[in-house]
C-alpha cells in the first residue's frame, strides 16, 4: 500500500533510495569533527551546572564518534572491493597479452619448421662432393 502511495505521488518512478547520501566520504571528516564540537561543548555546558545540557553534549559527541568510526570501517571495507576490481582487471588484460604472444610464438614456430624444411631441401639437391673454389 505504501509503495503503491509512493508510485503515485512521484509520478510512476521508485522513490530514490537516501541510504547513498550517506556514503559521500566527507561524511567521514564531518562527523569527527561534530563530535569534537559537541565534546568540547560540555565543559562550557556543564560550568553554569546545567548537566542535563552537558550530557546531551556528551552523548552527542559520543554518538558523532561512533558514526564516523563505522563510516571508516565502511570505506575501509569498500577500498579492497576497488583494489580487487583494479587487480582483476590487470589480470584480464595480462591474460589477453599472453595469448597474443602465444599467438605470435606459435607463427614463429611455423615459420622456423618452414625455413628448416626448405634449407633441408635445398641440401638434399646439391650434389654431394667437394665444396668448389673460388
Amino acid at each position: 500500500m505504501r509503495d503503491d502511495l509512493q508510485a503515485a505521488t512521484s509520478g510512476g518512478f521508485p522513490a530514490p533510495r537516501r541510504r547513498v547520501w550517506f556514503r559521500h566520504r566527507a561524511w567521514i571528516p564531518a562527523s569527527w569533527a561534530l563530535s569534537l564540537i559537541n565534546l568540547v561543548a560540555v565543559w562550557p555546558a556543564a560550568a553554569p551546572g546545567e548537566a542535563a545540557h552537558a550530557t546531551i553534549h556528551a552523548l552527542l559527541g559520543i554518538a558523532f564518534a561512533l558514526g564516523a568510526q563505522r563510516l571508516t570501517a565502511r570505506a575501509r571495507s569498500a577500498a579492497p572491493d576497488a583494489a580487487l576490481e583494479e587487480t582483476l582487471d590487470l589480470n584480464e588484460h595480462l591474460q589477453q597479452t599472453v595469448e597474443g604472444l602465444e599467438a605470435q610464438v606459435a607463427e614463429l614456430e611455423e615459420r622456423l619448421d618452414f625455413a628448416d624444411r626448405l634449407l633441408a631441401q635445398q641440401r638434399s639437391a646439391e650434389p654431394p662432393g667437394p665444396p668448389a673454389d673460388p
